[in-house]
């Protein structure tokens, strides 16, 4: 079985989404991920020194390539440097249309930072982002395991965790999670132990 995800955003959380669903993959579940993103993420603006496994000052470009070799490892994914305009249709079913062409997907993930938020088709999904000292910062509306809508999922700064890359990364490890878990109808977590992969 597979299942096309659409990642909106490329950064830490879109990433670490595309990581852990790509890490998932076994001879019963494959995924084809497209992530969307306009190259302009703020992460290009940091350094990095308080996240395990990071070298230390890390800069975002160094992150981003990394996060990309890793997930090479697993699968291909398709980049696409475009904005993301609008979302209709429903789970299984999802038509997401940019500025470089229309996508399919059966699951969407909004790693979308907490900028703005100005993609049609979902309503008025914005609030005050709280935990961010810097005014007019938002994030998207969700509920348990960041679902925005049956399909669609919030993940990283959006999702309205703190401003940091570890928080970020670990709210999109969260929208993987419950992805996979929604495919297979059960709790599902992407556990290995010493030896599992060869």
């Amino acid at each position: 079985m597979t299942k096309k995800i659409l990642i909106i955003g490329g950064s830490v959380g879109g990433l670490n989404t595309a990581l852990t669903l790509a890490s998932a993959i076994n001879k019963d579940l494959d995924f084809a991920i497209c992530v969307i993103d306009e190259g302009d993420g703020d992460i290009f603006k940091a350094q990095i020194y308080n996240v395990p496994f990071f070298p230390k000052a890390a800069t975002g470009e160094m992150i981003i390539e990394q996060f990309k070799k890793q997930i090479e490892s697993f699968t291909k994914v398709n980049y696409i440097q475009a904005k993301a305009t609008e979302i209709s249709g429903s789970k299984g079913a999802f038509k997401l249309k940019t500025t470089k062409g229309d996508f399919e997907g059966d699951y969407i993930v909004l790693a979308t930072g907490a900028n703005a938020f100005d993609i049609q088709g979902l309503g008025n999904i914005t609030e005050p982002h709280s935990l961010m000292t810097k005014p007019g910062k938002i994030k998207l509306k969700h509920t348990q395991r960041n679902l925005i809508k049956d399909g669609i999922y919030v993940a990283g700064i959006a999702s309205g965790v703190t401003s940091m890359v570890g928080c970020a990364l670990g709210s999109a490890a969260e929208s993987a999670c419950a992805i996979l878990s929604d495919i297979k109808g059960t709790i599902t977590v992407q556990h290995d132990f010493k030896g599992s992969r060869g």
